[in-house]
């Protein structure tokens, strides 16, 4: 089997990984937060260790500032849900993932929209105007599930910065794959999940409040038992206990810690290296075929793609027929995809773990599929 479906979740997992979920639930069993003997407490401890390693990852010193999710998906409705105010004038791109646009439209913004495809000044002069406009919020992300495509979150967020306006970043194709620093950054809220670029599992997520976010600013998405203050009525006010209600997913935060090792030891750079490596050759190669349509040709760690006159959904079929997994249609991002018309496309995306032969042989297949 050849695997080119990581956008969507990485596998396989690293051995650390599989070994982290094991031992957890062999030795670590209890509810974390939820009790004082030696099973709680141990869970309670491998949680803390692995707020305290995102934390670090993403160049802050406070772990209660990680607060975990059940995915990237409820980090970004916690957030937006959680500091948008029905009739606010918030930015976001054109290329956005359901998971920003549906709660945007769900909150009652008005939506002001910059062009991703633009180049950075541009990019940057419409955000500016977006501002002039009263707008309050951006809410974008790193990098497109689509296109390989890297929107520069830097110069975002120090262009909000400096106009005081937030800044909520959806990291969910760039964690773990581009260098991003909260505060460096000028992040607000990072949104992250952990089966993607962290090689974690799924059911786990996160929202990274930068330091000098004023938690008073967002309220939860969730209610319910924090662990602590069991006779107030309400949550408790400060991180991460406010956005955390109920049982954490325990299991899933012991594969992020042991994929956040994985990703630093490895390197957020030899990982991207090697994505672009093997991008860069099927790019090329794609480029020769003239049955072919490649969306937006940069190297990057995800690649779209259309056999000329075949449906996306049948393209993934027929390549799944031949042991190549790789996802087809509209990946929820409709705005995205009006670039690639009514059928959607086939996406490819790569992983530290994805080989030349592998490549090699996605190639030859495509080449035989479009030509029969």
């Amino acid at each position: 089997m050849i695997y080119f479906d990581n956008a969507a979740t990485t596998y396989p997992k690293p051995g650390c990984v599989v070994d982290a979920v094991n031992g957890f639930i062999k030795h670590s069993g209890g509810n974390a937060g939820r009790g004082g003997h030696r099973l709680s407490m141990a869970a309670a401890e491998v949680v803390y260790e692995c707020r305290k390693k995102t934390a670090g990852f993403f160049g802050i010193n406070d772990p209660s500032r990680v607060c975990f999710t059940s995915g990237c998906t409820e980090a970004l409705n916690t957030a937006i849900f959680g500091c948008i105010r029905r009739k606010d004038k918030v930015i976001t791109s054109n290329i956005e993932h359901n998971s920003v646009r549906r709660p945007l439209i769900a909150a009652g913004a008005e939506t002001l929209f910059f062009d991703a495809f633009s180049e950075k000044d541009t990019i940057l002069s419409q955000i500016g105007d977006g501002i002039k406009k009263g707008a309050s919020a951006v809410v974008c992300t790193c990098a497109s599930n689509v296109f390989p495509l890297v929107l520069p979150y830097r110069e975002i967020g120090a262009l909000c910065r400096e106009k005081g306006v937030l800044f909520i970043a959806d990291g969910a194709q760039a964690a773990g794959i581009y260098d991003i620093d909260v505060i460096k950054d000028n992040v607000d809220v990072l949104c992250i999940p952990a089966h993607k670029g962290l090689y974690g599992i799924t059911g786990c997520g996160a929202l990274i409040l930068s330091p000098s976010f004023d938690v008073s600013r967002i309220r939860p998405l969730l209610y319910g038992g924090s662990g602590i203050n069991s006779f107030e009525a309400s949550m408790p006010e400060d991180p991460p206990e406010k956005l955390e209600a109920g049982t954490l997913p325990s299991v899933s935060i012991a594969a992020l810690s042991a994929g956040v090792d994985f990703v630093k030891k490895t390197g957020v750079s030899n990982i991207r290296k090697k994505e672009h490596e093997i991008c860069s050759y099927i790019l090329s190669m794609l480029s020769e075929n003239d049955k072919i349509t490649v969306y937006h040709k940069n190297a990057g760690s995800v690649l779209c793609f259309n056999v000329n006159g075949i449906p996306s959904e049948r393209t993934g079929r027929l390549l799944d027929g031949y042991g190549i997994c790789v996802r087809a249609g509209f990946h929820c991002a409709p705005d995205a995809h009006k670039y690639t018309g009514r059928d959607g496309a086939v996406r490819l995306g790569f992983s530290v773990f994805n080989t030349k032969e592998e490549a090699e042989r996605f190639v030859e297949i495509i080449d035989m599929i479009s030509r029969s």
